[in-house]
């Protein structure tokens, strides 16, 4: 055993050395090379964060060596910095450009607030108020006078079965919006907001001041949601309808029952 040890030390030894000489070597051709040096960060973004808000997140900026930082690892700061990205590219071309791409999140509705937004995915944020106005024909989910608190960074998930509480039911109206703008050309209405609050049927608001009402337990899935709309839709077309305010939905039994 004693005999071995002056060979493991100097195989230490050799890769210490060779660690240290590679080390050198990369630092001389790469990391503190000036000719690698960025001379251009090229940004693209939308009001979520400005492009100075960028290059300090980051850390990027002209005269960062392309090889002194790694890419995947500024992308995380930049999409930790804030909800309202929801996704960014940072790429290094040589001999010296930089490019970061954000994109800002997409909200398909407002939260219980003017504040509060959910986009496709289920994903609370906070609305930037300078992004209020871009945003303002959105449709709201609402709980009656009540406002739930959900925080943002929580994702609503949509349950199989009746939804239960105002959380799972804000999930599954974000189904209903889904629905309503794929269906947009064939509705003779668009959504202005939606009513969780009752526990047995769901309150569509049309920009119209007509009132849907859906019964949470037919509201199964996105099939079954289209369905209803189709319904409903070509009843709200007919001009007898006209002296109703309110329909209801009766889905199992096709049928629309309207109300003045």
């Amino acid at each position: 055993m004693t005999r071995r040890l002056p060979v493991f030390a100097a195989v230490a030894a050799v890769a210490a050395v060779s660690a240290f000489c590679w080390g050198a070597f990369w630092r001389a051709a790469f990391s503190r090379n000036p000719r690698w040096a960025a001379t251009e960060v090229a940004i693209e973004t939308g009001l979520a964060k400005t492009p100075a808000e960028i290059r300090d997140i980051t850390g990027l900026r002209e005269g960062v060596n392309l090889f002194s930082f790694s890419a995947a690892e500024a992308r995380r700061r930049l999409l930790d910095s804030t909800l309202n990205i929801a996704d960014a590219e940072v790429s290094k071309t040589l001999p010296g450009t930089v490019r970061i791409v954000a994109r800002d999140r997409v909200p398909v509705a407002k939260l219980f607030s003017d504040n509060l937004a959910v986009d496709a995915g289920g994903l609370v944020f906070t609305l930037l108020e300078k992004d209020r106005d871009r945003w303002h024909g959105l449709p709201r989910i609402e709980d009656g006078a009540r406002r739930p608190r959900i925080d943002a960074g929580r994702t609503l998930v949509d349950a199989p079965g009746t939804p239960s509480g105002a959380e799972a039911r804000a999930a599954r109206a974000l189904k209903i919006v889904a629905a309503a703008a794929d269906a947009a050309a064939a509705l003779p209405f668009a959504v202005s907001a939606i009513d969780v609050s009752d526990p047995n049927y769901v309150s569509i608001l049309a920009d119209d001041f007509r009132e849907l009402r859906f019964v949470w337990e037919e509201m199964t899935d996105a099939a079954a949601i289209r369905e209803a709309f189709a319904l409903v839709a070509d009843v709200m077309r007919d001009p007898r309808s006209s002296m109703h305010r309110r329909f209801d939905v009766l889905l199992r039994a096709r049928k629309v029952v309207g109300a003045p």
